[in-house]
């Protein structure tokens, strides 16, 4: 098996690991693309934030052939996945490596953006990353985004946004669906987390990239504990509300799964 085909059937066992925590997990992305497509028609550029591996790009490129993609990620092992991933759509997509906890990193899709297509891009999408970015930074992170957009352009970001402490048995009911959806992939012989993880190391090609990784990781606070808690969808809402989005709410929702929209001004 070729190094690509490895990083392949990485990819692929990516997406099953990460359906046994968001069973919906396609719904989720389909509705993002419902929604582009009924406010852009089929042409347009997006920049898909925290891409990771490219699974959310790939599906985006697949149903929208005459879309373009920035895909932007902080993780040079997952962003090596992506272009493994990604290679056959061509100049129809760019891969970026940037920080969204930096503020550059805007300024970095805004010129990969004119690279593709010559004008900013008019969607920013987000899957399952978010919740890294302590309140303060996603805050950040969303008035980099209002700047980066164009006029009448949207932002979606479909994440697990935990019921707090006003919530505790919506909290607990949600936890304990979580659990049951995780422990039936397992136990179905998907991997978790951890396992996945366990089998990039084993792919040379990638293993090279650890050193880079684990130091950029290591120069950055530690997840928090309450990551996803902290910031919870009203908190979403109203950030994206602050960086001075219009029509913000919330697009889709099951349980503490959402996925919150906010509209530029035209």
């Amino acid at each position: 098996m070729s190094a690509r085909q490895e990083m392949l059937a990485l990819v692929e066992r990516w997406d099953r690991q990460q359906e046994g925590y968001i069973k919906q997990r396609d719904e989720r992305f389909n509705v993002m693309f419902d929604i582009l497509a009924h406010v852009f028609g089929d042409r347009f550029t997006v920049v898909d934030a925290a891409c990771g591996p490219g699974s959310l790009t790939r599906r985006l490129l697949d149903r929208f052939p005459a879309a373009k993609v920035v895909a932007i990620d902080a993780d040079v092992m997952l962003l090596d996945l992506a272009r493994a991933s990604l290679a056959d759509y061509g100049d129809r997509v760019h891969v970026v490596e940037a920080d969204l906890a930096d503020p550059s990193w805007a300024e970095r899709a805004r010129d990969a953006a004119e690279t593709l297509g010559g004008r900013p891009p008019v969607a920013l999408v987000s899957t399952t990353a978010l919740h890294w970015l302590s309140p303060g930074g996603l805050a950040e992170f969303y008035g980099a985004a209002g700047a980066l957009l164009a006029n009448g352009g949207v932002v979606m970001n479909g994440d697990h946004m935990r019921f707090d402490a006003r919530w505790p048995t919506l909290a607990s009911a949600a936890a304990a669906w979580r659990d049951r959806m995780l422990k039936e992939a397992v136990d179905a012989g998907e991997d978790d987390w951890e396992a996945w993880w366990r089998r990039v190391a084993d792919i040379p090609a990638l293993s090279e990239l650890k050193t880079r990784r684990d130091a950029f990781f290591a120069s950055r606070p530690a997840k928090r504990p309450t990551s996803n808690v902290d910031c919870s969808v009203d908190f979403h809402v109203a950030a994206l509300r602050h960086a001075g989005f219009v029509e913000v709410g919330t697009a889709w929702q099951a349980f503490d799964n959402y996925i919150v929209f906010g509209r530029r001004p035209e």
